[in-house]
């Protein structure tokens, strides 16, 4: 099966066999250089970041896709969060982002309407789905600065287009454990002193906001 990075999905695959074949695939996912799993991370920190399995990935996937929640249209109960997160961060953008296969696909955006997804592997919320639990690390990914942390200064979030500089992420654990994708917040400033422990909190109940919404809408 011909395959790129940018349009692979969980959506696609029927059956237990063919997602996990999936996963053991490598393919271009960097634009002709060698070929990787597309959904691992190729740079990130060894102390908060959890090991990277097909047997880990397959079992975070096929939660996901029990939502049935991919590629649907808008809804106004994640509009509604997104836009009370913009307000009280005070940031340009707010993503309801969820880590697919090949991708991170966005089931609520706020700041930049017209974009719905974006290949995985510049997914600064492929981060937060990979992050240790706590108490080995804070379960809220913050970058003050994306041009100054090897891990994003190379991104093209970061250099071209949007130019990312501020993330903070907070991770959507489903009711099952796995981290289904990221409720995060964006700006293309700096913000020095990251978040407080407040703004931290706060943030992870946006999260928790979103995750109560994909069980009810499954109901």
């Amino acid at each position: 099966m011909s395959t790129t990075a940018a349009d692979r999905s969980i959506t696609h695959y029927s059956n237990a066999v063919s997602l996990m074949q999936a996963l053991q695939e490598k393919i271009d996912a960097n634009g002709g250089q060698e070929p990787t799993c597309d959904w691992m991370l190729q740079i990130y920190d060894p102390e908060t970041t959890v090991p990277q399995t097909p047997d880990r990935e397959y079992d975070r996937l096929s939660v996901l896709k029990s939502y049935q929640i991919l590629d649907t249209p808008r809804e106004l109960e994640f509009e509604s969060i997104t836009q009370e997160a913009k307000e009280f961060f005070q940031v340009p953008i707010v993503v309801v982002s969820l880590v697919d296969l090949g991708r991170q696909w966005f089931k609520s955006i706020q700041g930049l309407d017209a974009v719905s997804e974006t290949p995985r592997s510049c997914s600064f919320c492929a981060h937060v789905v990979a992050r240790e639990d706590e108490p080995r690390c804070d379960p809220v990914l913050v970058i003050p600065d994306a041009t100054q942390d090897a891990r994003f200064s190379h991104n093209p979030l970061v250099q071209d287009g949007l130019k990312v500089r501020f993330y903070a992420g907070a991770p959507l654990i489903s009711p099952e454990g796995p981290k289904l994708g990221a409720f995060c917040i964006l700006d293309t400033k700096p913000r020095p002193q990251g978040l407080s422990v407040t703004e931290k909190l706060r943030l992870q109940d946006f999260a928790r906001f979103a995750v109560y919404h994909m069980i009810t809408r499954c109901s």
